[in-house]
C-alpha cells in the first residue's frame, strides 16, 4: 500500500453514506427472511424432513428482485474504499489496513464454532444424523464470509486498480466469469466455482466505482439507460439460455444462478448499481431520525452477527418444534399461515444470539490487531480459507471440519496481540484511579 497521499484523496472527503446503510439493513432482512421461510420441515411417520418450500413461476421470477447478494458485496467495496483512502491519507501500511479488518471479521465465526461443537456434542448423543445435518445447515451461509474475506485482503489493489483505469478491473473480472460460464455449459463444470471470485469480486468493484462517484458525470436519463441495458442483456441470457431461470434454488428449479454464481448475477449487479445510484442522488442530504436512525445504524453495525446467527436461531426454533410435531404442519397451506408466527419466534431467539456476540466481539476489541504485514497477511490467508472449508465440509469438530475450525482459531490469534487498545488502556486506567482515590487513605 502506498503511504503517501495522492490524487484519489479526493474521496476521503466522503461522509457516511445513508443509502448504503439502508442498502445493508433492507438486504440483510431478505436474506434472513427468504432463508427462514424456504425450507418446510416435518415430522412424517415419526421420521423429520426437510423440504424447498418455495416453488412455480412466480417465486422464481420473484428471485431477480429479490436477489441482494450483489448489493453486499456493493456496499463492502464502498466500505473498503473509504478505509483504504484513510489509512493512506495517513500513511499507514497494509498490515495496519488488513489486521484490523480481518479480525474483525474473523473472531465472530470463533463464537459460532464454540456453539455447534457445543451443539454436536449435545446431539450426538441422540442422533448422530442430526448433528451432521444441523452442522452442514449452520455452515452454509459461510461462502460469503470466505469470499468477503478475499475481497477484503485485495480492496487496496482494487482501488489502486480503478484509479489508474476505472473500468480495467470489472471488464477483466467480467471477461473471466463468462469464461468459466462458457467452460460450464460447454460441459466442462469443474471451475464453477471460480465464479465466487470473479462474480462477486466484479460487484465488491462495482461498490468501488460507486464510492469514486464513477457515473456522477452521466445524467439520470443514462444511469436508466444502463439500468434498462442490463435488463435486457439479462433477458437474452435467460430466456433462450442457457443461463438459469431463477436467481435461488427453487423446489422446481433447484439449479439457480447463484450457486455457484454465473455471469448472470455481474449483469444483476450492474442493474441494481445503476438503480442504487438514481436513488442515492435523491437521497442527497437526507438523514434518518429517532428511532428509524438507531434501527439502521443497530442492523449495520450488526450485520455480520445477524447474517452468522440468523440459521442457528430458526434451527433453535425448529428443534424446540419436535417435541410437539403439531407445531410443524404437513399441510403446506397450514405451515404457511404459521410462518408469521415462526419468524417472530426465530427473531427473539436471533436478537438474544446478537446481544451475546456483541459481548464477545467487545471482548475482543480490548486487544489490539497485529499490524506487521507478513503475520497478518498469513493470518488472513488461514482464516479464508479456514473459513471456505468450513462452508465446504460443515461446522465439525470431527475430521476436515475439525481442522478447518482449528485454522480459524489460530487465524485469530495470529491477527491479534496481547496489547489493550488505547480505548481500554485509558478505561482501565481511569478505573484504578477511582479506585485509588475513593479508597482508605
Amino acid at each position: 500500500m502506498v503511504t503517501q497521499p495522492d490524487r484519489v484523496m479526493r474521496s476521503n472527503v466522503i461522509k457516511r453514506d445513508w443509502t448504503i446503510d439502508i442498502v445493508r439493513v433492507c438486504s440483510i432482512t431478505v436474506v434472513v427472511i427468504v432463508h427462514w421461510i424456504s425450507i418446510r420441515v416435518t415430522v412424517v411417520d415419526g421420521t423429520v424432513r426437510g423440504d424447498p418450500a418455495l416453488h412455480g413461476r412466480p417465486i422464481g421470477a420473484l428471485t431477480w428482485p429479490l436477489q441482494v447478494m450483489p448489493m453486499f458485496f456493493l456496499a463492502g467495496g464502498f466500505a473498503n474504499t473509504l478505509i483504504v483512502d484513510r489509512y493512506r491519507a495517513r500513511g499507514r501500511t497494509y498490515g495496519d489496513y488488513l489486521g484490523l479488518r480481518v479480525r474483525r471479521l474473523t473472531t465472530p465465526v470463533i463464537a459460532l464454532i464454540a456453539f455447534i461443537v457445543a451443539l454436536d456434542i449435545g446431539l450426538d448423543a441422540f442422533s448422530e444424523p442430526a448433528a451432521a445435518a444441523a452442522a452442514d445447515v449452520v455452515a452454509s451461509p459461510l461462502w460469503f464470509l470466505a469470499v468477503y474475506l478475499i475481497a477484503a485482503m485485495v480492496a487496496p489493489f482494487a482501488v489502486r486498480a480503478h484509479d489508474v483505469s476505472a473500468l480495467l478491473a470489472p471488464v477483466v473480472l467480467l471477461g473471466c466469469s463468462f469464461a468459466v460460464d462458457v467452460l460450464r455449459f460447454g460441459g466442462v463444470g469443474r471451475f464453477a466455482e471460480w465464479n465466487l471470485i470473479f462474480v462477486w469480486l466484479f460487484c465488491h468493484q462495482l461498490g468501488i466505482l460507486y464510492a469514486r462517484g464513477t457515473l456522477g458525470p452521466i445524467g439520470d436519463s443514462g444511469v436508466l439507460l444502463i439500468a434498462a441495458a442490463g435488463i435486457g442483456v439479462l433477458i437474452v441470457m435467460v430466456v433462450p439460455g442457457p443461463y438459469f431461470p431463477t436467481m435461488l434454488g427453487l423446489a422446481d428449479a433447484p439449479v439457480s444462478n447463484l450457486a455457484p454464481p454465473t455471469t448472470a448475477m455481474s449483469i444483476l449487479a450492474v442493474t441494481q448499481f445503476a438503480v442504487l445510484v438514481l436513488v442515492s442522488r435523491r437521497l442527497t442530504g437526507w438523514q434518518p431520525r429517532g428511532r428509524a436512525r438507531r434501527v439502521i445504524t443497530t442492523g449495520a453495525t450488526q450485520l455480520m452477527n445477524i447474517y452468522l446467527w440468523h440459521i442457528p436461531a430458526m434451527a433453535i426454533v425448529t428443534g424446540a418444534a419436535l417435541a410437539a410435531p403439531l407445531l410443524l404442519p404437513s399441510d403446506a397451506g397450514t405451515w404457511w399461515v404459521a410462518r408469521p408466527l415462526w419468524i417472530v419466534a426465530a427473531a427473539v431467539v436471533l436478537f438474544g444470539f446478537v446481544r451475546i456476540t456483541g459481548r464477545w466481539d467487545a471482548f475482543c476489541a480490548r486487544y489490539a490487531a497485529r499490524t506487521a504485514t507478513l503475520p497478518v497477511l498469513a493470518g488472513s490467508v488461514l482464516a479464508a480459507a479456514g473459513i471456505f472449508a468450513l462452508w465446504r465440509y460443515g461446522l465439525s469438530p470431527h475430521g476436515m471440519a475439525g481442522l478447518a475450525a482449528l485454522s480459524v482459531v489460530l487465524a485469530a490469534v495470529l491477527l491479534t496481540t496481547t496489547r489493550r487498545t488505547p480505548y481500554f488502556q485509558s478505561k482501565s486506567s481511569k478505573s484504578s484511579r477511582s479506585c485509588r482515590t475513593s479508597g482508605p487513605s
